[in-house]
């Protein structure tokens, strides 16, 4: 038995671009803020701030996991609304 699509295509309809980015990768810089060094996450090409730590073990963790499972890979990177603003 032949199952029956159930969505229907129109006429000029497009199927969802390809947004993966390959090169996609984190790392950790440290900065001093306020006299205090934090440890951010960094994505690059973009080079937005993802998280920022208190201590670099934290960050490396996130590095290490997000650089070997790129689990936003596909979305073209981790979404804007979580990325951290840095207004200086």
């Amino acid at each position: 038995m032949v199952k029956k699509q159930k969505v229907r295509f129109h006429k000029g309809d497009r199927r969802p671009g390809n947004h993966t980015i390959k090169d996609i990768h984190y790392r950790k810089k440290m900065i001093k803020h306020k006299g205090d060094i934090i440890w951010q996450v960094l994505e690059y090409p973009k080079k937005n701030v993802v998280a920022e730590y208190f201590f670099e073990e934290d960050a490396h963790n996130l590095c290490k996991f997000q650089n070997k499972h790129k689990v936003w890979a596909n979305d073209g990177g981790i979404p804007k609304f979580l990325y951290i603003n840095i207004s200086k």
